[in-house]
């Protein structure tokens, strides 16, 4: 899986889940075998992001760490934080 395409994905996720607010933070979760850098996930993001309402956002990673759970395998936006 090509990370650019998976920043996509994520960035797509996550303004799905945002309200009408700022977003503040969006957690992803990053299962054991998914293969996934958080660092190359966060240039990748931002990348994808830039000059939209996620361009500056903090990004929260979630790694499970165990390979027999059923998010092994997961990458994937689980909530987003929106500014108060």
């Amino acid at each position: 899986m090509a990370t650019g395409s998976l920043a996509e994905r994520l960035v797509a996720q996550a303004r799905t889940q945002m309200g009408d607010g700022r977003v503040q933070r969006v957690h992803i979760l990053v299962g054991a075998l998914s293969n996934i850098s958080p660092q190359g996930l966060r240039r990748q993001f931002a990348r994808v992001a830039a000059g939209s309402n996620l361009g500056n956002v903090e990004l929260v990673f979630h790694v499970v760490g165990d390979p027999l759970s059923p998010d092994a395998l997961a990458v994937r936006v689980v909530e987003v934080d929106s500014a108060a």
